[in-house]
């Protein structure tokens, strides 16, 4: 029995042993037994209470260190496919130590709706799978009875008639009629509790926030890599026309032209060079 019918349980022999208190107050008797009875009841439903408090705490508690754990991993994950995106191959090997991706506190806390929001649709999934399974258990009896009759009137077409026909199809149009009825109101009172469409909505806004929070540190950090690689190229361009100009060459930009995809790039007129 759960915690609450308990608590609905005593409430009632709460309210009979009122009753008779009263009704010993109202006709002079002896109200020691009935004032016994309503202390010890009361001492019941304040402990019932408490237990039930305690047990709402403790599958908060832990509802709340799932979220906590489902964050941490998301924004593990979710960096790490950051400075995936963002990386640069043999560029470490060439500017040397690279500035560190930081992690956002907005992709912590986009990570933390994400979470949020998927421990709401499994609630909800939760929440509504007993009125479906209520509703389906009905459907497949409706439909047995169905085909229960249709087999009499097959029967019967084909020849074979028997007694029992006449109360058996009555009572089988009798039992139709009220699954339909069980069935139709199941059916209803599981749309009524079905919270599933919404929070897959909302799952797909914070997935949706998450992920374009994403691109944006993507973006930031790929543009990092990019000042860090030019500095490795102008050091090197540098030291290309220096060594030029020890041996006369006083025009680096002729012996050493940059490619056309560099040129492209320092328009800006480039677009998508990756695997160039």
């Amino acid at each position: 029995m759960s915690q609450a019918n308990t608590i609905a349980i005593l409430n009632e022999q709460l309210a009979a042993a009122n009753a008779a208190l009263e009704e010993a107050l109202a006709n002079g008797g002896d109200t020691a037994v009935a004032r016994y009875q309503i202390g010890l009841i009361e001492a019941e439903i304040a402990a019932a209470v408490r237990s039930q408090r305690e047990k709402q705490a403790d599958a908060e508690r832990a509802e709340q260190a799932a979220i906590d754990a489902a964050t941490a991993e998301l924004t593990t994950k979710t960096h790490s496919i950051t400075v995936d995106a963002a990386a640069v191959p043999g560029l470490a090997e060439l500017a040397g130590e690279l500035t560190e991706v930081q992690e956002d506190p907005e992709i912590a806390w986009a990570a933390r709706e994400v979470a949020k929001a998927r421990a709401a649709l499994e609630f909800a999934e939760s929440d509504y799978h007993p009125y479906a399974e209520k509703a389906s258990n009905f459907g497949a009896r409706l439909a047995e009875k169905r085909a229960a009759s249709d087999e009499i009137r097959k029967r019967r077409l084909a020849g074979d008639e028997r007694d029992t026909d006449a109360a058996d199809m009555a009572m089988l149009a009798a039992d139709v009629e009220s699954l339909t009825e069980l069935h139709n109101g199941a059916l209803s009172a599981a749309a009524a509790q079905d919270g599933r469409q919404a929070a897959r909505a909302t799952l797909a806004q914070a997935e949706s926030l998450l992920e374009g929070r994403r691109k944006r540190l993507a973006f930031e950090a790929a543009r990092n890599r990019l000042a860090e690689a030019e500095r490795v190229y102008l050091a090197a361009w540098n030291n290309a026309t220096e060594a030029g100009r020890a041996i006369g060459k006083h025009s680096p930009w002729l012996e050493f032209p940059a490619s056309n995809e560099m040129r492209r790039a320092v328009t800006g007129s480039v677009v998508g060079m990756r695997g160039l």
